[in-house]
């Protein structure tokens, strides 16, 4: 199977200035082709909460606003509250034109110096932030919350799909009727994964993550 995707470190401009590709092609992920020619697809921020519901918050990192909607787990925001600074994690997709992100992993942000590396980084790739001195950042802050291992929020309904897809494919998919009696609501999830591009139908019935 697939590794699994890099989560690229970029900003919301960065994202936003872009534009959405939905691929049509089978293995291959949509993605967020940017100014300067990256293609993203999953991706990682630090931003602020400046607007919350349970199932959809709106960040802010200094250089954009974006929508980060979860549709499948009404609860994965109701740990945050506004002002709140979080790293994120999600996939870019769009619905008319508007671009908003499916986040997979968060968790709020309390370290300044964590914050101070996470502003480095991004000045060394994008010259878009003031740099703070390396000599504040020490190497266990920066592994203070690796970019795979957060793990705040519950897995709800369309991560148990996608996990138990994972775990069962051994290059032919699976099949959906399989997934049915493992996960509740099934058929309209597969649904929404296949148009959102994160699964494609090898054959009638059968299924397969797109990594």
């Amino acid at each position: 199977m697939a590794e699994r995707q890099t989560a690229y470190l970029t900003t919301i401009g960065t994202v936003l200035g872009g534009s959405f590709v939905k691929s049509e092609a089978q293995m291959q992920p949509s993605y967020v082709k940017t100014a300067d020619g990256q293609e993203l697809s999953r991706i990682h921020f630090i931003a602020v909460v400046v607007s919350l519901d349970h199932h959809e918050a709106v960040l802010d990192d200094g250089t954009g606003k974006i929508i980060a909607r979860h549709f499948e787990n009404p609860e994965f925001f109701s740990s945050f509250h506004l002002g709140d600074i979080i790293r994120i994690i999600g996939r870019v997709r769009a619905f008319n034109e508007q671009l908003y992100l499916v986040p997979e992993i968060a968790k709020k942000i309390t370290n300044k110096h964590f914050i101070a590396l996470h502003k480095l980084l991004l000045q060394q790739q994008h010259q878009e932030f003031t740099p703070a001195p390396v000599s504040e950042i020490t190497e266990e802050q920066h592994e203070e919350v690796p970019i795979d291992d957060i793990q705040d929020t519950a897995p709800g309904p369309v991560d148990r799909i996608i996990a138990y897809i994972k775990a069962k494919d051994t290059g032919e998919g699976v099949l959906i009727e399989e997934i049915a009696n493992e996960v509740e609501h099934t058929d309209k999830l597969i649904k929404n994964l296949l148009e959102s591009g994160d699964l494609f139908e090898m054959r009638p019935g059968r299924v397969k993550v797109l990594e």
